[in-house]
């Protein structure tokens, strides 16, 4: 009973913040807490920040063994907006990261409304999406979010072929991870047709032949995702990835696991064909990471989008339930925000290699103690 009640004061409370003018001061409010839980840590060898000091170079020290090659477009960026040093490109892509959640934020308000707005936000601020972003500050990652987001929302092919081209060239997991957000909205039947498929698909060919017209242009040489699958044996992929396999797998989507527990459950029935398009997404995913040593890392950076689709479907399925009123979407809700605000606890960590490895929270702390 006590649980029922927190929960209909939780609503209540949410619904009228949501209302509030300065709704988005909440928000990031929400963001610096999750950051100084987190913590800040720069990707190891800093590889693109060193290689924006000159895109156009063939040197392999720079280059860190030619394969950062396959993703120009930060560096690019940075290079030519003169933010090469260690931390004018780490604020670069920080504020990547600060710009792409205020966006998905601000164009979740006007397509769901201001309370969708706020849960979805924090479950993507609490998610482990930004666990990585933070940790590994110096990475395309935080563009590659901030570039996938408006396919969420937008039904213009023009904007999705011209995004296609940029995200493609800034990192090819946008290709799998956008080719599934647009395969998700066509079931979910949001306007999504035959045109946006063909636009996408031409901006992903043109974006991937840029790089490749950019790395022969300059003489560059890239390890190909087989070779790298080939540095070890089949016994050793297997090995790395089942030594740790519940906490690796719960690491993947930490307890918003839960969001999509919670929509399966109450909806799998209303729309069949979605949701186990949903499950067959993740198992695809799982089976693409299952050869990388950043696990957790790449299949947030390709599933992230699949679970906020998710939760928009799962919604509009509540707004529109035949059985009543708002009871159903009420439940639905509430049940997000509990995942939502139990997520500020949950512990920040990510498999990599086969072992688990903490935020930089701690690492933090042993330097000012120091």
């Amino acid at each position: 009973m006590l649980l029922s009640d927190f929960l209909d004061a939780l609503y209540e409370k949410v619904q009228g913040l949501g209302k509030h003018r300065y709704w988005l001061l909440l928000l990031v409010l929400v963001f610096v807490t999750i950051t100084l839980i987190n913590g800040l840590g720069i990707v190891p060898e800093a590889p693109y920040q060193r290689l924006s000091q000159n895109p156009f170079t063939t040197r392999t020290d720079i280059h860190f063994n030619n394969y950062w090659q396959e993703s120009p477009l930060l560096p690019i960026i940075a290079f030519y907006l003169d933010l090469t040093g260690t931390i004018t490109f780490n604020a670069l892509t920080f504020a990547i990261i600060l710009a792409a959640y205020t966006l998905f934020a601000w164009l979740t308000y006007h397509r769901w409304g201001p309370t969708i707005s706020l849960i979805a936000s924090t479950l993507l601020i609490t998610s482990p999406l930004t666990t990585i972003l933070l940790s590994w500050l110096g990475t395309p990652d935080g563009l590659t979010v901030a570039l996938t987001i408006p396919f969420l929302f937008t039904r213009s092919g023009i904007l999705m072929l011209f995004l296609a081209i940029l995200g493609t060239a800034n990192h090819p997991a946008f290709i799998i991870a956008t080719l599934e957000i647009i395969i998700l909205r066509w079931a979910a039947r949001e306007g999504i047709k035959f045109r946006h498929v063909l636009l996408a698909l031409i901006g992903w060919i043109a974006g991937y032949g840029a790089v490749k017209l950019f790395l022969y242009s300059n003489g560059i040489g890239v390890v190909s995702r087989f070779d790298f699958m080939q540095l070890k044996t089949m016994s050793e992929w297997i090995k790395m990835n089942l030594q740790i396999l519940p906490i690796s797998l719960f690491s993947l989507f930490n307890l918003h696991w839960a969001v999509l527990a919670v929509c399966t459950i109450m909806f799998f029935k209303r729309d069949r064909r979605f949701f186990s398009l949903v499950v067959l997404a993740l198992l695809i995913n799982y089976g693409l990471v299952f050869f990388t040593l950043d696990t957790t890392r790449v299949f947030v950076l390709i599933s992230w989008g699949v679970l906020i689709t998710c939760l928009f479907h799962a919604y509009k399925l509540a707004s529109s339930s035949p059985e009543t009123d708002s009871l159903h979407q009420k439940q639905f809700l509430q049940a997000l925000m509990l995942v939502s605000i139990v997520s500020f606890f949950s512990p920040h960590f990510f498999s990599w290699a086969g072992e688990i490895h903490v935020s930089p929270f701690y690492k933090i702390i042993e330097r000012l103690m120091q």
